[in-house]
């Protein structure tokens, strides 16, 4: 008998998601596909795997019995893909990392010094909020303020940052109770969503605005930021972004409260990695030279 590990992908992701469609959704392909390597299994084993039903498709007897055995060879695959680079012993190749969008923009304003570090390694950089997955190889390393309750990862703490409250140079100077707490009666705000209140600071913001909401509301860290740089209102940014933009103005010290840490993720199959092993080194590096730049500390 001869299969394809392919077919079992798509057998696995059609018992999970219940129809054709979604499978193909899933594994971004076309259903006629999904429905073509799914006909091919069952010939190949000879046995149906699906019944057919008004509601979706339910496995057989036979679809139960080979599902175990398909989710131990993706884990094995899994293992596979995650442990290929630990096979070569030179630093080079592709390392991805995914951050939300702030600390990307920090990261990338050490690019330069990454590169230097790391000349022969090639940065992906994912800007996300979920987290990724990291036994799925979604990303190799991950940063993250929390760290997901995921077997598996190996985690470094690489410092963290403080949050204050800024605005453009010029609202602050046409509006100066920004500089004492009637700004929280009078000055316009920019601030997250409701659905993104897990931002730090955000609900803090909220309290000490009482019924007022922000004047302008994202789901995005780089919007909030031109949005306060370009003279909308104040708001609550890390001290890292604020504090090096030259059209910003700190109107208060570093917010007690909110000092967020971060951490750096890797899959423990990943770690020995020469490639992900050098990155990490440099961003545990990068991030303990910059600490009084992260904290508040330089302006």
């Amino acid at each position: 008998m001869n299969f394809d590990w392919d077919d079992l992908r798509v057998f696995l992701a059609v018992a999970r998601d219940g129809t054709l469609s979604a499978a193909a959704k899933t594994l971004r392909v076309s259903q006629p596909t999904v429905g073509r390597r799914l006909q091919n299994l069952e010939e190949n084993l000879s046995a149906r795997l699906f019944d057919r039903l008004p509601s979706g498709l339910a496995t057989t007897a036979a679809g139960a019995e080979l599902l175990p055995l398909a989710e131990d060879m993706e884990r094995t695959a899994d293992a596979v893909s995650r442990r290929q680079a630990t096979f070569a012993d030179q630093v080079s190749g592709t390392v991805r990392i995914s951050s939300y969008e702030l600390v990307a923009q920090y990261l990338t304003s050490r690019l330069p010094k990454l590169r230097q570090r790391l000349p022969e390694v090639e940065l992906e950089f994912s800007v996300a909020h979920i987290a990724a997955n990291l036994s799925r190889r979604e990303a190799d390393l991950l940063i993250r303020e929390c760290m997901p309750d995921t077997p598996g990862l190996i985690s470094r703490k690489l410092g963290g940052f403080a949050y204050a409250i800024y605005g453009s140079t010029d609202y602050v100077k046409d509006n100066p109770q920004a500089l004492d707490d009637e700004r929280y009666l009078v000055c316009d705000w920019v601030g997250t969503d409701d659905d993104h209140m897990y931002f730090p600071g955000q609900r803090w913001l909220r309290s000490q605005l009482g019924q007022r909401l922000p004047a302008v509301r994202s789901n995005n860290g780089f919007v909030l930021h031109e949005s306060v740089r370009t003279g909308i209102g104040l708001g609550v940014l890390p001290c890292f972004v604020g504090d090096v933009d030259p059209a910003l103005t700190r109107v208060m010290p570093p917010i007690d409260r909110f000092f967020s840490p971060l951490y750096l993720l890797v899959h423990d199959d990943l770690r020995r990695t020469p490639a992900v092993r050098a990155v990490m080194d440099t961003l545990i590096d990068v991030f303990n030279d910059d600490t009084a730049v992260l904290c508040g500390q330089v302006n």
